[in-house]
């Protein structure tokens, strides 16, 4: 899945590395400010961890928790068989360029998406949601909903796939950056299936968990 850059906020973003008068002038938002409420306060401490920043340019328009619960909410009255992927947040950190420094994704899946009998090596899963994995580059985490906002759902529930990319891995492998990753991830998809009104928060739990599991 290709990274995601958006021109918008490339021309409020673009030379902010390296104008240290320009950035000055600028008001950079915390963690925790980012997105519409994406990110809890241990999801702030996550992202943090995952791009080594501590403050990060505003959040572009059209990204944040409801804009894309009501996105999904669409595709899935629509009954698509495919559906777009969503951002609910771009990171841009102090002194970055224009490019997303981390990305936070969803979309509505297929179950066959839970088939982790072919994961990559450098995917950890874990027993978190319907399916959890882990890594540096990018982690994913799926859910179910059942949601008066998603008729026939009771039926057939929802299934959510979210994704975070990191534009910055490092080249060693760090369970402590790849579980960073993950609970970045889990904070927004927490705070997804809230707004969505997910029947038990879609079965994730109020805080990351890293239960290992065997690929299946």
């Amino acid at each position: 899945m290709s990274l995601v850059v958006l021109a918008g906020l490339a021309l409020v973003a673009c030379g902010g590395g390296a104008d240290a008068d320009g950035d000055s002038k600028r008001k950079f938002l915390g963690a925790s400010e980012l997105c519409e409420g994406a990110f809890s306060l241990e999801g702030a401490a996550a992202l943090r961890t995952v791009t080594g920043a501590e403050l990060f340019y505003p959040s572009p328009e059209g990204e944040g928790v409801p804009t894309v619960a009501a996105d999904l909410e669409h595709d899935f009255l629509r009954r698509a068989p495919f559906s777009p992927e969503h951002t609910l947040c771009s990171v841009y950190r102090k002194g970055g360029n224009d490019f997303t420094d981390a990305s936070l994704r969803f979309s509505l899946a297929g179950k066959h998406e839970l088939d982790t009998s072919d994961l990559a090596s450098n995917q950890h899963p874990y027993a978190m949601g319907k399916l959890a994995t882990a890594g540096l580059e990018r982690s994913y985490l799926f859910f179910e909903c059942v949601s008066p906002r998603l008729p026939g759902s009771a039926e057939s529930p929802a299934l959510i796939g979210g994704e975070i990319s990191d534009r910055h891995p490092p080249e060693k492998e760090s369970r402590l950056l790849w579980e960073a990753s993950l609970t970045a991830l889990h904070s927004g998809a927490l705070a997804l299936a809230k707004e969505l009104g997910c029947v038990r928060d879609g079965g994730l739990p109020p805080k990351a968990t890293f239960i290992p599991v065997p690929a299946r």
